[in-house]
């Protein structure tokens, strides 16, 4: 009976042992199925944002918004260190890695989750840490960090997304790049944008971006951009209209202006709408440098400015 105990004890290290195995670029990465996650990707009750309190930069989460404390990595993740990884299986899921370089998502239904991401220039050669691929469908990141080197001037979108994909970003602490997430569509929530990074004369510096089309979701998130330009969340039209845009209950300061509106030149907007989001003076007076909003059209069908309002005095904010 013992000699039979004994081989059943290594037979199990074997197969934890074989449970390491490789992307299609090499890297090792950890199977899905070695753990439990602690904390759940989804299915998390978000923070209540506290409208009545005022003078919320210092500490966010004290009035209901992400920061360091309820953003990135949770405290009791053993991280796994890993080099670049390509994420090319259907499914895949990164959970538990500090990855060195870049992830680049070539599968759809990929989830990174409980990770840390350094990338960008210093760590790696590519222009992004997370790039989305075209073709790719669903991908999620959620309770991760993702930056370039602390201190290093970067040019860099820390999550890229250069095809259809509309993905799902959930408490995730991103800082140290020029662009947070530019992305067509998706969802961002309950994350924290910070510190960002900029080459003068180049970068343009933006929290949250869709480049066109729109069907994005922008909600619980700080976002603080030092930076006298672009904006801390932007609608573009560098590839199309914009549509179906929903920007509520965030935290917001910098840029330009703090947020972009989509009008543009290729065709009118609908649906854009700006509700109960929180607006700070603490880079600039005006929450950007010249306002709190800029080519946005009140007047184009669906769109809302309402419940806007300041951070130090909780007055209504104008477009």
């Amino acid at each position: 009976m013992r000699t039979n105990v004994i081989a059943l004890g290594v037979c199990l290290l074997l197969v934890s042992v074989l449970s390491m195995a490789c992307d299609a670029g090499g890297t090792k990465r950890a199977d899905s199925s070695r753990r439990e996650t602690v904390r759940p990707t989804s299915d998390v009750t978000p923070a209540v944002v506290n409208r009545d309190m005022r003078n919320c930069v210092a500490i966010p989460s004290a009035c209901g918004y992400p920061d360091q404390t309820n953003t990135g990595v949770p405290a009791n993740i053993r991280l796994i260190s890993s080099g670049s990884i390509t994420a090319s299986r259907e499914g895949q899921v990164i959970d538990g890695m500090n990855v060195t370089g870049e992830v680049v998502v070539t599968a759809s239904n990929v989830t990174i989750k409980n990770s840390r991401v350094t990338g960008g220039r210093g760590a790696g050669s590519a222009d992004w840490v997370i790039v989305i691929r075209p073709g790719v469908k669903n991908l999620t990141v959620a309770d991760s960090e993702i930056l370039t080197p602390p201190g290093t001037a970067q040019d860099i979108a820390c999550i890229l997304n250069i095809g259809d994909a509309k993905p799902v970003i959930r408490r995730v602490n991103i800082h140290g790049c020029s662009a947070g997430v530019s992305s067509g569509g998706g969802s961002v929530e309950d994350s924290y944008f910070h510190d960002m990074s900029q080459v003068a004369g180049l970068s343009h510096n933006v929290g949250i971006a869709s480049n066109g089309g729109g069907g994005m979701t922008i909600r619980r998130n700080t976002v603080f951009n030092q930076f006298s330009q672009t904006a801390a969340i932007a609608f573009y039209q560098d590839f199309s209209a914009q549509s179906d845009n929903l920007v509520e209950d965030n935290f917001v300061s910098g840029g330009s202006y703090c947020f972009y509106g989509g009008t543009g030149s290729r065709g009118r907007t609908s649906n854009i709408r700006f509700v109960n989001n929180r607006l700070t003076r603490h880079f600039f007076p005006n929450c950007g440098v010249f306002g709190p909003i800029a080519s946005f059209s009140i007047d184009d069908p669906g769109n809302l400015f309402v419940g806007n309002y300041w951070d130090d005095n909780g007055e209504t904010v104008t477009p």
